[in-house]
């Protein structure tokens, strides 16, 4: 049987351009604000259409592509992605550029469903989360090398160029994509789906609510990273940068912890990755009650292990997720997806509020609160992380 390590890379690599591309205005809102006459909260809210977007459409595409061979999706969205890009480049106004937008929303959501699938269908028996882990560490390089090399080009070539690129290798790997991948085709059929046990309903429930209450916690805090980074050390600018990198770096290193943890020890390692997201924002929150910069080496710190924490929570999730509903794993992802992305949108909204209303103090408490409340549902939740099982014969022939 051929190593499944070359085709794990080539997802991986489709997972840094997808989190890549879907940040973008991250980097450039000044230099996309300038060339479009909008303002730059206008271009900050690109992020949140996307994320409600993605949520609104991934469960009705879902099921038109759910007989599809998992190759081909794998290659439609990501090809998708590569025209979302290329479209967004020459967009003439704002309107434009949200449809452009729209496109990649529309498949990301398919895409986030289906590649945890495919790489757990792609592993070794008993190394499903390992092999997720793999493929998330496209999303932590995107974090360290992509947003910052993206912003780079951006305000050297433009943003249009940035853009354009990101469209050009997004082409590049959908087509590696289409000669790596095995065609991988769908085995489940409706009578099977209708069989599968209701208890598979509360258990999905139940890490749609972890996911929620993470996520939220964790972007009601990270949507003001600014913010905490200012008031914490006692500057921005250079040092912004620095932290950025710091919490990639970190998240890089957490996912390789977690593709050696996750698969012998499911529970505890999701119980020690929440608890440590929720003492790293508490550590902060403390930080930010003193004197400016006064505890700035705790914040530094706490920044570490929040990046390395957090980055490992959707594939301990998501492994979770697939493990539960391997009847219809692509159904149940796109749920989680949709649980993700609502928390997303979610908590840039009510982190805005808080800051509004009390300050950025008050953000870190409320996502502390949010994060150690996801930790009890798991620690309470006992049978919600099973142990790894082997995969099923016809997983492992479509290898």
């Amino acid at each position: 049987m051929s190593s499944p390590m070359p085709k794990l890379l080539v997802l991986a690599a489709a997972a840094f351009i997808y989190v890549t591309a879907e940040t973008l205005p991250v980097g450039l809102l000044p230099e996309i604000s300038s060339d479009l006459g909008v303002s730059e909260s206008a271009v900050g809210l690109l992020l949140t259409f996307y994320a409600y977007g993605v949520a609104a459409m991934t469960i009705p595409l879902i099921r038109v592509v759910q007989e599809w061979p998992r190759r081909r999706v794998m290659v439609i969205t990501v090809a998708a992605l590569a025209l979302s890009q290329l479209l967004s480049a020459v967009s003439v106004g704002y309107p434009m550029l949200v449809i452009s937008r729209m496109l990649c929303a529309a498949t990301h959501g398919i895409f986030w469903a289906v590649v945890a699938p495919v790489a757990a269908s792609l592993a070794l028996p008993g190394k499903q989360g390992k092999a997720i882990a793999t493929v998330y560490v496209g999303t932590s390089l995107a974090l360290v090398a992509g947003n910052p090399l993206t912003a780079a080009m951006g305000q050297w070539l433009g943003w249009r160029m940035a853009a354009t690129i990101l469209g050009v290798v997004a082409t590049a790997i959908a087509v590696a994509l289409y000669f790596v991948l095995p065609p991988l085709p769908t085995s489940r059929a409706d009578e099977v789906r209708k069989k599968t046990p209701r208890v598979l309903d509360g258990t999905l429930a139940i890490l749609c609510g972890v996911t929620f209450l993470a996520v939220l916690g964790h972007f009601v805090a990270y949507t003001y990273f600014s913010l905490i980074v200012d008031r914490a050390i006692g500057s921005a600018g250079t040092t912004l940068t620095l932290m950025l990198m710091l919490y990639g770096l970190f998240g890089v290193i957490g996912i390789w912890v977690i593709g050696r943890t996750y698969d012998r020890w499911p529970r505890y390692s999701t119980i020690a990755a929440l608890g440590a997201v929720a003492a790293a924002v508490a550590i902060l929150w403390c930080t930010l009650i003193g004197a400016p910069g006064g505890l700035a080496v705790f914040a530094v710190g706490a920044i570490a292990l929040w990046g390395m924490a957090f980055t490992t929570i959707p594939v301990c999730l998501q492994s979770a997720v697939v493990r539960a509903a391997s009847e219809d794993t692509d159904k149940a992802s796109a749920i989680y997806v949709v649980a993700f992305q609502l928390a997303i949108a979610t908590g840039a909204l009510v982190g805005g509020a808080f800051i509004d209303l009390s300050g950025i103090v008050t953000v870190t408490a409320a996502a502390t609160v949010l994060v150690a409340a996801s930790l009890a549902v798991v620690v309470l939740a006992r049978s919600t992380f099973p142990r790894s099982v082997p995969l099923e014969p016809e997983s492992a022939a479509a290898r």
